[in-house]
């Protein structure tokens, strides 16, 4: 029953005029902005825009892979 595996294209835009280092998360098939990455105190915070939840990671990337697994697992 697993899922076949699918490409997911995405764009980071940066947020600027935030307090912390911001990043938007988007898909831009669809227009869709799928969660916000902020680094707070040397971590990076992913929060999903559908449900709010929350996921930590030690660097951007694995941030950014988190969220889309979130993404592709529960919000699709």
């Amino acid at each position: 029953m697993s899922k076949k595996p699918e490409n997911i294209n995405i764009e980071i835009n940066e947020i600027n005029g935030k307090d912390n280092p911001t990043w938007e998360v988007v898909i831009p098939q669809k227009k869709k902005a799928i969660g916000l990455i902020e680094k707070i105190d040397g971590r990076y915070r992913a929060t999903t825009n559908k449900t709010n939840s929350v996921l930590y990671a030690k660097t951007l990337e694995s941030s950014i892979n988190d969220l889309l697994s979130y993404f592709a697992l529960h919000e699709k």
